[in-house]
């Protein structure tokens, strides 16, 4: 569904298109979203590198913080589906996971990207903790995957596109077996 709702939001763009005077404007932010298993404290080990995620949008004014506080579950997730590095680290790992951002950008994850190296890791950003008002609809955030973990599909079109429609022939050859 958060699939859906960053689609329809963005219509698959990563900034706003048209004018912000006109009136069907629809002002959006999306951001890259980054996964990492953190440290445990400044003493340790610095766990994993940042791993790209996906996208995430808000819309209507919705703080970009909230937003992240709203899908990270989905985002942790979905992020120990995608990487192995990440969820091979174990239980006592997973409670060390953090999300991080970046501005839009056209780049996507593919399941052999490596980890940002340590130069592109000091521009992710953490988000902030704010609270989240009353008001916030779901509908009005989305986070989608760059890419579909092995056995999970989330694009509600690609699960249409999977079903094979028979055609009549082959409806007719079915009956008479």
């Amino acid at each position: 569904k958060q699939w859906d709702n960053f689609a329809s939001i963005t219509d698959l763009e990563i900034f706003p298109p048209g004018d912000p005077e006109d009136e069907d404007y629809r002002h959006f932010i999306v951001a890259d979203v980054f996964v990492r298993i953190g440290p445990e404290d400044s003493d340790s080990n610095p766990g994993t590198g940042w791993f790209r995620t996906g996208k995430l949008v808000a819309e209507d004014g919705i703080d970009i913080n909230i937003a992240f506080a709203l899908q990270r579950g989905l985002i942790l997730w979905t992020a120990a589906a995608m990487w192995p590095q990440l969820s091979s680290k174990g239980q006592a790992a997973a409670k060390l996971m953090q999300v991080g951002f970046m501005p839009p950008s056209m780049n996507m994850a593919d399941e052999s990207e490596p980890a940002l190296d340590e130069e592109e890791s000091e521009e992710v950003q953490i988000p902030q903790r704010v609270a989240i008002k009353d008001d916030v609809s779901l509908k009005n955030i989305g986070f989608r995957p760059d890419f579909n973990p092995k056995g999970f599909t989330y694009k509600r079109r690609e699960r249409s596109a999977m079903k094979t429609k028979k055609s009549a022939l082959d409806e007719i050859m079915d009956v008479n077996d």
